[in-house]
């Protein structure tokens, strides 16, 4: 006969949090790989652009593995420090990071775009720029997660609340730079043609959802250390 008490100590004593670290590193591995990929896009390299995207999918997949792990042995709410549904929460943002990451390779596998040097810059700081907002959104993730799993105190809160603050001002770069790749874009869409402007302006969008979900996942961190 199993011990209640026994399997209540064993759910406490387990951090519910550390497969979250796992999931995150998961999703930034993702999109490191659609980095290469689309350096490889912008070369002209289509065979490394189709399998880098097969092992994109596969990074996806794992990390799709995991989040699936997470929300089948995640404890109840009462034996948890933070809401249930906001972890819920939190993990699906980020789980949606690596989907966008997906999506962005999936349209780099669809059709290659000669493009002039200008607009190959600007997509490539787009692309650095998403990069560096997953970076801080996993550091933050780490960190706070860490705070999560001890006990809170106002310093570890404010070091949790800078990182967030970190990930929101990386976001607003990624919009700004966005905004940069389309105007440069249209600035040669002579050269580039309507379906070439088609795909990068598709690739732009996807991009900036890739940092768009970090910042989302990161505000859901923000939202359990308030509830605390």
């Amino acid at each position: 006969m199993i011990d209640p008490l026994k399997s209540l100590l064993g759910l406490i004593g387990k951090s519910p949090f550390k497969p979250l670290s796992e999931h995150a590193e998961k999703v930034r591995l993702t999109v490191w790989k659609m980095s290469d990929a689309l350096n490889a896009y912008v070369e002209g390299d289509a065979a490394k652009v189709e399998a880098l995207y097969h092992e994109i999918s596969e990074l996806e997949h794992q990390a799709d593995n995991v989040k699936h792990e997470i929300r089948q042995n995640l404890p109840s709410s009462n034996i948890m420090p933070v809401d249930r549904a906001d972890t819920l929460s939190y993990l699906k943002q980020q789980d949606d990071v690596a989907n966008s990451a997906e999506n962005v390779a999936q349209i780099l596998t669809i059709k290659m775009v000669s493009m002039p040097r200008p607009v190959k810059d600007a997509i490539l700081k787009l692309n650095s720029e998403v990069l560096k907002t997953v970076e801080e959104h996993v550091s933050a993730s780490n960190n706070i997660i860490t705070v999560l799993d001890t006990a809170f105190s106002p310093e570890k809160v404010k070091i949790a609340q800078d990182l967030i603050n970190k990930v929101d001002a990386q976001k607003h770069k990624v919009d700004v730079t966005k905004l940069e790749a389309m105007k440069s874009i249209y600035a040669h869409e002579n050269e580039l043609g309507p379906t070439g402007v088609y795909q990068l302006l598709t690739l732009v969008k996807e991009l900036g959802w890739v940092a768009e979900h970090a910042e989302s996942s990161t505000n859901r961190l923000r939202l359990m250390i308030a509830r605390k």
